[in-house]
């Protein structure tokens, strides 16, 4: 399972970033709490298509987005792959992913 989470840093310490589409970096967790962690690439305000970020998601074939507010077109197209999409107001990726695998969390849908 790989549950995607928006950062404000590159690590498990690091802090939820509260916006989706706008959020500093994605930081994904594997099974064993391998993760990868990159940059948003599609942050910037001037970037015209407003799926970019959940595409990219739904390529990198998460099965779980944590993360505060999303617009109703990214959660669209994120529910229409199969992503559980979660809220969450704050806290630190390790403890959203352990609230994500425990279905703790708010759903988005």
């Amino acid at each position: 399972m790989k549950i995607a989470l928006t950062a404000k840093g590159a690590g498990l310490g690091a802090w939820l970033d509260p916006v989706f589409e706008t959020c500093l970096q994605v930081v994904i967790v594997d099974d064993r709490d391998r993760f990868e962690a990159w940059m948003n690439p599609y942050r910037e305000a001037n970037t015209n298509d407003p799926l970019a970020l959940a595409i990219k998601l739904a390529e990198e074939k998460v099965d779980m987005l944590v993360t505060g507010s999303i617009s109703a077109q990214s959660l669209g197209k994120l529910v229409e792959v199969g992503v559980e999409v979660f809220r969450a107001e704050r806290g630190s990726i390790l403890e959203l992913v352990e609230a994500a695998r425990n279905h703790t969390l708010p759903s988005a849908a």
